[in-house]
């Protein structure tokens, strides 16, 4: 027996043709619409449609935008804004002032709606946008990747190496984070830093080494990943079950990590302190002479 076609592609047949019942919209993987999201040149590129109403046409702006994102709303929202200037053609036509003015009056508040509707609406459509298929490749092909230079055999170089690429990324991704999460990062930084010189001198603990290893190739470059992989306004607005924003969260964790950072380093400099203060305690009993040996 013939495998039957699934339900969404079933027949209107004909001649044993399978007809599509409607056309499926394929949608992009989720790894390329969080890079187009991410992307500034392509969201640019594809809010080019703010100019339309800017000129004083918002109802074909958001007519183009209802049935390319397949939204009644906004195809509503066209009809409104075409029949509101249609009204203000007709009186900026009449005989009378008072019915001038009022065109007038009319035309600019529907322009400025306009405007600032599609100003909001923007975000959204760039959300619907990113998830559609083949749209400006050219534009999202992420840049050759350089050449990955052999890690270092001494893992607290691979560490400090580690931790100079997570700050360049937040670096680069400054825009993005939010307020207080560049310097967050920075002072990690500015904390462990001296911490892995030490450590590289006089040679790693064990103990030692996996909390670094844990604070700069985990906790550190996940957070800044995890957020950055989120749509931009939903991270700085969307409130979870906790009552916070993803940004506010991310916030809080650089806290956190940062409050660790000094914590090991404290604990470095005391474990070595300890070692000192021993040996003193040795030499001391090793060669001190009582008044009795003279």
């Amino acid at each position: 027996m013939a495998e039957r076609a699934p339900r969404a592609l079933r027949a209107r047949s004909r001649g044993g043709e399978v007809v599509p019942r409607r056309a499926v919209r394929a949608t992009a993987p989720p790894e390329v619409v969080s890079r187009r999201l991410r992307s500034r040149t392509w969201r640019a590129a594809n809010s080019w449609w703010l100019a339309v109403p800017a000129v004083g046409l918002p109802w074909l702006a958001f007519l183009y935008m209802g049935l390319r994102g397949r939204r009644p709303a906004w195809v509503a929202a066209a009809a409104g804004y075409l029949a509101s200037f249609g009204a203000a053609f007709g009186l900026l036509l009449g005989e009378t002032l008072s019915a001038n003015v009022l065109g007038v009056l009319l035309a600019l508040g529907t322009w400025g709606l306009g405007l600032v509707h599609s100003v909001m609406a923007n975000s959204r459509w760039l959300r619907i946008k990113a998830a559609f298929t083949g749209e400006h490749e050219a534009l999202e092909q992420a840049p050759p990747a350089p050449a990955v230079p052999a890690a270092p055999a001494d893992p607290v170089q691979a560490l400090r190496a580690r931790l100079r690429e997570t700050v360049q990324r937040a670096n680069r991704a400054g825009g993005r984070l939010p307020d207080g999460a560049v310097p967050a990062v920075r002072e990690v930084e500015d904390v462990l830093t001296p911490v892995l010189a030490h450590v590289e001198r006089r040679g790693a603990q064990v103990e030692e080494l996996h909390n670094l290893e844990a604070i700069v190739t985990e906790y550190l470059p996940q957070a800044l990943e995890r957020y950055l992989d989120l749509p931009e306004d939903y991270a700085l607005h969307h409130r979870g079950p906790s009552g916070t924003t993803p940004a506010e969260e991310l916030v809080g964790q650089l806290g956190l990590l940062l409050e660790g950072a000094r914590e090991l380093q404290q604990a470095v400099y005391d474990h070595d302190a300890r070692l000192l203060s021993e040996q003193g305690r040795f030499l001391d009993a090793k060669f001190r002479r009582s008044d009795l040996d003279l």
